[in-house]
C-alpha cells in the first residue's frame, strides 16, 4: 500500500508539502501532521509547509517561505489534492521528485509516486495508518492531534457515509497519544453568536425543491449584511445535514462580480445519491456524496440545481 514511501522520504534532504487552495482541516492536518512527523523523526531534514492562504483560526501556523532552488532540490509531497489547478503553489511542479498522497478519488495522474485511497474518510486517516505501519508505538501528541483534527472534520464528527471500522480503528490509535478530544471539539466546533445567528440566517434563507432537495441562495448583499464571504456561507453546508426527507441539500454563494454578472460557488452533499459527477461539470468535483463548484453563472447555477432535482427523481423511479 505504501510501498516505496520510506525510502522516498529516507533520501530526500529537503521535503516540501503542498494542499490545496482554501484549505480545510484534513489538507492542513495533514500536511503539518506529516510536516511534524518528519521533524521528529528526521531532525536533520529541512521540512517546509507551503501554501498562499493565511491562517487565521489559531489552529494551525503560517506556510514556510522557502526560494525556487529549495523547492528545485526537495520531494513535493501534494496533499489531499485531486487535481493540479487546486494545489496551492504552482513550484511542486519543478520538484526534483512527486508523490501525489490523497483520499480524493483520482481525476489526475501528475506524480511519479501515486498513493491514493478513495475508499477513506480523509487524507489524515491514511497518513495514520502509514505511520501506525512503521512504529505502532503512540504518536507524539502535537502529530497525533493535527492528524485527529482532520480526521474528525472531514468526517463531520464520524457521521459520513465514508466512515468505517478502519476510521475508527485509526482515531482510537491517534487518541493513544493522551488527546484532549473535549478540547480538540471545541476548538473545532464552537462558534460566536455572530457566526451562530449567521447560520441562522442561512437556514432561514432554505426552500425545499421536491420535497428531498435543499438549496440555500446567498447573495452578496446577504454576505456583506453579516461581514462574511462565500467560503465562510458555503461552510454552513452541514446545517442542512440530518434531516429525514433531504437527500440532497447545498448552499450557493455569491462568489465575486465581474462585469456586472455574479458568479457563483457552491457546497453540495447527500445521503447517498452521488453528486461528485454532477459537480465535475462545473468546474469542481469532489466525494460522492461531498462536493464543490465553483464560477456558476445564473445559467449554470439553475441548470446544476436542475440536474440534481432529476436525480432526486432518478431515485424515486
Amino acid at each position: 500500500m505504501f510501498e516505496g514511501l520510506l525510502s522516498l522520504i529516507e533520501q530526500s534532504e529537503v521535503i516540501t508539502l503542498y494542499r490545496h487552495i482554501n484549505p480545510d482541516c484534513d489538507a492542513l492536518g495533514s500536511q503539518w501532521g506529516l510536516a511534524t512527523w518528519l521533524k521528529h523523526r528526521f531532525p536533520l531534514k529541512r521540512v517546509y509547509v507551503l501554501g498562499q492562504q493565511k491562517m487565521t483560526n489559531g489552529l494551525f501556523e503560517d506556510s514556510d517561505v522557502v526560494d525556487d532552488e529549495t523547492v528545485r532540490n526537495s520531494l513535493a509531497i501534494v496533499l489531499d489534492t485531486a487535481n493540479v489547478r487546486r494545489i496551492d503553489d504552482e513550484r511542486w511542479q519543478s520538484a526534483r521528485q512527486i508523490v501525489h498522497l490523497d483520499h480524493h478519488p483520482q481525476i489526475e495522474h501528475f506524480a511519479e509516486y501515486e498513493y491514493v485511497m478513495d475508499s477513506y474518510a480523509a487524507t489524515c486517516e491514511i497518513l495514520a495508518e502509514f505511520f501506525f505501519n512503521i512504529d505502532q508505538k503512540p504518536l507524539e501528541a502535537d502529530v497525533a492531534e493535527y492528524l485527529y483534527r482532520g480526521l474528525l472534520t472531514d468526517t463531520l464528527s464520524f457521521k459520513t457515509s465514508n466512515t468505517t471500522e478502519h476510521t475508527l480503528a485509526m482515531a482510537s490509535y491517534l487518541a493513544q497519544s493522551g488527546l484532549d478530544i473535549p478540547k480538540i471539539n471545541r476548538d473545532l466546533f464552537d462558534v460566536s453568536l455572530h457566526e451562530y445567528e449567521f447560520a441562522s440566517a442561512i437556514r432561514a434563507k432554505a426552500e425545499i425543491l421536491d420535497e428531498h432537495l435543499m438549496i440555500s441562495i446567498v447573495d452578496q448583499a446577504f454576505l456583506e449584511q453579516w461581514g462574511m464571504n462565500a467560503s465562510q456561507a458555503k461552510d454552513q453546508v452541514y446545517q442542512f445535514g440530518g434531516i429525514k426527507e433531504i437527500e440532497i441539500w447545498a448552499i450557493f454563494a455569491a462568489d465575486h462580480n465581474d462585469q456586472g454578472n455574479t458568479w457563483w460557488a457552491g457546497s453540495l452533499r447527500s445521503k447517498t445519491l452521488q453528486i461528485n459527477d454532477i459537480a465535475m461539470q462545473y468546474r469542481g468535483g469532489g466525494h460522492k456524496n461531498a462536493a464543490g463548484c465553483k464560477c456558476l453563472d445564473k445559467a449554470s447555477l439553475n441548470a446544476l440545481i436542475d440536474q440534481l432535482r432529476q436525480r432526486i427523481k432518478e431515485m424515486a423511479e
